[in-house]
């Protein structure tokens, strides 16, 4: 049987995995045409993986934040400056089907992948801030124990 700490961890993860899923289905729905095309069901598996992704992050991000870890913020950017990234190339390099199709100039391209990144960013401070609340130091700091 899992320890306390890690079930809780874990079922804080999955809350916040199921909670930002939820919020992206329902943007995604809210900006799509109704009833959706057929080509916005590819989105559900991306949604899926992105759920994965944050299960897996959320307890990692409570303990550095737990433990005070020099630069947790600026990695947990990083982490999302990637993730928005790898999501941006993945859309693009999907093929689309419809009209009208687009080939993206240089320009749009870098504002696709700018604003992706950010959302990113945004996405994996949001979890980071939500595994972080209320996190409890599963180590004892070094003041307490005497050095």
């Amino acid at each position: 049987m899992l320890p306390r700490a890690h079930s809780a961890s874990k079922r804080r993860a999955a809350v916040i995995a199921a909670g930002l899923a939820s919020a992206w289905l329902f943007i995604l729905l809210a900006g799509a045409d109704h009833p959706p095309p057929l080509g916005f069901l590819w989105l559900l598996p991306l949604l899926l993986v992105g759920a994965l992704l944050v299960y897996w992050r959320a307890p990692a991000y409570a303990k550095w934040k737990s433990q005070s870890r020099p630069w947790r913020v600026t990695r947990v950017i990083g982490e999302g400056t990637v993730a928005g990234l790898v999501v941006a190339i993945l859309m693009q390099a999907v093929p689309r089907s419809g009209t009208p199709s687009t080939h993206l100039s240089r320009a749009d391209a870098l504002i696709w992948l700018a604003v992706l990144g950010a959302i990113g960013i945004a996405n994996a401070l949001v979890t980071y801030f939500l595994a972080a609340r209320r996190s409890r130091a599963v180590l004892p700091s070094p003041r307490e124990d005497g050095a």
